[in-house]
């Protein structure tokens, strides 16, 4: 009996080593495309299994590391090693992420310029760490082959004047620390001309910010998406954006923002939330002749004529109003005096308005701020006032 289960055991063995075998057997790329399917760091670990599996991982064309725990340091080495070994024609994607932790000897900078020698052409690099903020090489600022940029957090913008990125299609900055006041611009301006025609500026006084989640969206058509904080440089730049994200909650951020001697030559895309937009909308509309579409997003917090701020109808009618806004939004509508005197405004002098959508649903808050009754009132006075452009339609959500 013990010999038929040694013969058994043996049969089984063979099976294995032939299974084995039968896998080393397999072309380089369908190898490679099975490290793809499991993480960098087991990935890497196939180089002890023999001498056929030593070097395919370098053949790898994709590196994704999302870090979080102690383990970030061993597998730091691994990404080291990895880049220094590389020896596919290009590598597609770099994707790292580390979180508060920073390893110990952490080298951003060297890892960004093995990266750009191996000629990679999708960048991701979120530092999320409680450290200093890390430099990158200046050599990024000139790969030929770098096709979309994302930068999240921990990171130091300086863009050298000699920058060059001829095939730079889409580029994402969130949070991210400006040398000086012309990076952002020299950045902006390296991309393509597609890229550039499409521009997303968003100001935020609050960390938790991600720009719509657009970095978790992967777009197919160039693009270029900022997130600032109002306290950065990037004013220069303004000049560039066609669309403008405000989500200010702080009255005191309107301090730190400037926009008077700012045109908004490019603008086409406007949102406003929080609680100061009844302060800057004026000045904003004014300074944006190519405006078509403007979005208001009241927050939840307060009741209807607690606002902090009032509506000062201006003495002028901003060009974009009369030639060029098509669409109007409001999020979260309330109906106090401040906001009808605001949309009376607006319903008098957008001759070209085709579309008006108002909603009283407070953001993140998904119920209506009235009853039905209120919504009612509401609904029949902003049906009351004059719109002066006959093609419009009004919406109620």
């Amino acid at each position: 009996m013990s010999s038929l289960k040694a013969k058994r055991c043996q049969i089984i063995d063979e099976e294995v080593v032939s299974s084995r075998d039968e896998i080393s057997l397999l072309p380089d790329d369908l190898l490679i495309q099975i490290l793809l399917l499991v993480p960098i760091k087991d990935a890497v670990a196939t180089m002890i299994l023999s001498k056929r599996w030593r070097y395919i991982w370098t053949l790898m064309p994709k590196l994704v590391y999302k870090g979080i725990g102690d383990e970030c340091e061993s597998v730091w080495k691994f990404l080291d090693k990895f880049l220094e070994l590389h020896k596919a024609p290009l590598l597609e994607t770099l994707c790292i992420q580390l979180g508060e932790k920073r390893p110990i000897d952490v080298d951003v900078g060297k890892l960004v310029a093995n990266a750009v020698d191996c000629f990679v052409c999708e960048l991701e690099l979120e530092l999320h760490w409680t450290a200093e903020p890390s430099s990158l090489p200046k050599s990024l600022y000139t790969c030929k082959t770098l096709v979309e940029l994302t930068l999240l957090d921990k990171i130091i913008v300086d863009v050298p004047s000699s920058v060059c990125l001829p095939s730079l299609n889409i580029l994402r900055l969130f949070h991210v620390v400006f040398k000086d006041e012309d990076s952002l611009e020299r950045l902006i301006s390296s991309c393509s001309v597609r890229a550039r025609s499409r521009v997303g500026l968003a100001i935020s006084d609050n960390r938790k910010y991600r720009f719509l989640k657009m970095h978790k969206i992967r777009l197919e058509w160039p693009h270029i998406d900022v997130v600032c904080h109002t306290d950065d440089k990037f004013l220069k730049a303004i000049s560039l954006v066609t669309f403008l994200v405000l989500p200010l909650e702080d009255p005191m951020s309107l301090k730190a923002l400037d926009f008077s001697g700012f045109t908004f030559s490019r603008l086409e895309k406007l949102v406003l939330c929080g609680r100061i937009w009844l302060d800057i909308l004026p000045l904003i509309l004014n300074n944006s002749p190519k405006l078509r579409w403007l979005a208001i997003t009241s927050i939840s917090g307060y009741r209807p004529g607690n606002l902090p701020t009032s509506w000062s109808q201006p003495s002028f009618v901003p060009g974009c109003l009369s030639v060029h806004l098509k669409e109007f939004l409001w999020h979260g509508y309330r109906g106090n005096e401040e906001e009808t005197q605001l949309i009376r405004y607006i319903f008098a002098n957008a001759k070209c308005l085709k579309k008006v959508t108002v909603t009283f649903i407070w953001e993140h808050i998904q119920i209506s701020a009235f009853n039905l009754e209120e919504r009612e009132v509401i609904e029949s006075v902003l049906k009351s006032m004059h719109i002066v452009s006959t093609t419009s339609k009004l919406v109620f959500k």
